[in-house]
């Protein structure tokens, strides 16, 4: 089944009134700069590049001590693995482009493996042995599928958007209902739900609108290939753009408070200080904007989304490894867990040996109520016991949550349900001067892509302002 598109009429309507923040009135003298730019991450860098390129005086702003948002390579950990964004996709053109235009290489690699080792309810079982396994508990044609791809196959039953511009139509508003109720009508196993859950890119199937996977497989299909990841690590592209740049990331600059007046925007920092200029663009993640005052005109849409949109949680655990079993016990070198301090495992290399334990959701709340020594004996015993050729070569280097990052409280965002129509509308807002971007406002891209997107959206639309 595919969605028709039969109206094409995208939402801006909810968007005509203004929502007043308590907006001044008065202008506040020179501003300093034609824009700031708040985020030094993939969406405020582009914004930056192309306002530069358009003749308009940036201050770029950045709360951080680093340049890269959630692009995020561990340079002080064995072997710099990332605790952000990795994958390249096929139709990451925006990024390609960049990445060529800085001599920043790309290397072919990243995807997620095929097959796994399991470790499902208390047992190791191997994918071959998986459909006759005690451990199996699902139904009818569940059992023929490993736990990993349960997903993929009720993701056939799913409706399709024939392009990926289709999620913005108010066409889709009928596919705006929870990912686990329309697996329900789909007579989904009890079980096969939980192990769907288990290692979910999502805070839970409740929360999550359809729209959202419909969207992500729309843009999976518009652009297959190979996936790529950035050599020397992710945040060597953002770094490299920032390089490129005739204004100087002020880092260590967090936002208190954003206003905008009808001639300006001022921002004040923590530290007291204020910054005015003629626009501004704001590519805070929603999730750590919420608390940031602001005092603007903002549309409906936006104000609902800037509150309410989701954003996944994600923790990692990163183990060093003294030897690397797995290319001796002849098992698979990925793990693929229902325990919640397991989630999933991968090998990220072998110079040096290193895993990464991936927790989202629930899984990753669990990880992060705990004392990290506490943390780190557990997951290795608990590995040990699925993996005994582990045991003794172990050692648990750093633990990284995403939601404790008080710039970011998630890794992502998600469409919750009921909010396609206002994320919608919100990436469409023209605003007045005060602008948002990030990959939260993407219309046509996820990730890395996104974020580029959006910010280079936003940019274009403050030059026309001039």
């Amino acid at each position: 089944m595919t969605v028709t598109n039969n109206r094409r009429h995208f939402l801006l309507g909810t968007s005509a009134a203004l929502v007043a923040g308590s907006a001044p009135r008065m202008a506040w003298g020179r501003t300093e700069a034609d824009v700031i730019v708040i985020g030094a991450g993939l969406s405020g860098l582009n914004a930056a590049t192309k306002l530069e390129a358009s003749g308009h005086r940036v201050i770029l702003l950045e709360a951080s001590g680093r340049i890269g948002g959630r692009l995020h390579t561990l340079d002080d950990v064995p072997g710099r693995p990332e605790a952000g964004g990795v994958q390249v996709g096929g139709g990451y053109r925006i990024l390609r482009a960049t990445a060529d235009d800085l001599k920043i290489g790309l290397t072919a690699g990243g995807n997620e493996p095929r097959t796994a080792l399991y470790r499902i309810n208390g047992e190791t079982v191997t994918e071959a042995a998986w459909k006759d396994s005690p451990a199996n508990r699902t139904k009818g044609k569940e059992r023929d599928v490993a736990p990993a791809g349960l997903a993929s196959l009720y993701a056939r039953e799913m409706p399709g958007f024939p392009t990926i511009h289709d999620w913005l139509a108010n066409d889709s508003d009928s596919y705006d209902i929870s990912y686990g109720s329309w697996l329900t009508s789909k007579g989904i196993s009890e079980e096969a739900g939980r192990l769907i859950r288990a290692n979910f890119n999502g805070n839970g199937h409740n929360g999550m609108s359809l729209v959202h996977l419909m969207r992500s497989a729309a843009i999976f299909r518009a652009g297959p290939g190979p996936v790529f990841t950035i050599d020397g690590g992710s945040q060597r592209l953002p770094e490299a753009m920032a390089r490129k740049l005739k204004a100087e990331v002020r880092l260590n600059s967090p936002v208190a408070a954003i206003s905008e007046n009808d001639s300006s925007v001022k921002v004040t920092l923590e530290n007291g200080r204020t910054v005015s200029a003629r626009h501004c663009i704001c590519t805070v993640p929603f999730s750590a904007l919420r608390g940031i005052p602001i005092e603007a005109l903002l549309y409906p849409a936006l104000k609902a989304t800037i509150d309410n949109l989701p954003y996944t949680r994600a923790s990692f655990a990163y183990l060093g490894v003294s030897e690397p079993f797995w290319k001796s016990d002849g098992l698979p070198p990925t793990l693929w867990s229902d325990d919640p301090l397991l989630g999933r495992v991968f090998v990220l290399g072998e110079d040096p040996p290193m895993l990464k334990v991936w927790l989202s959701g629930p899984f990753a709340d669990a990880l992060d109520v705990m004392d990290e020594t506490d943390a780190g004996a557990a997951i290795i015993a608990r590995y040990e016991a699925a993996r005994p050729s582990a045991k003794g070569k172990l050692r648990l280097v750093r633990l990284f949550s995403w939601q404790k990052e008080r710039l970011a409280k998630g890794i992502y965002h998600h469409i919750g349900v009921g909010m396609r129509r206002d994320l919608a509308a919100a990436s469409y807002s023209t605003a007045q001067r005060l602008r948002f971007a990030g990959e939260h406002l993407a219309q046509q891209a996820s990730g890395m892509e996104g974020a580029l997107e959006s910010g280079g959206r936003a940019a274009k639309l403050t030059a026309e302002r001039g």
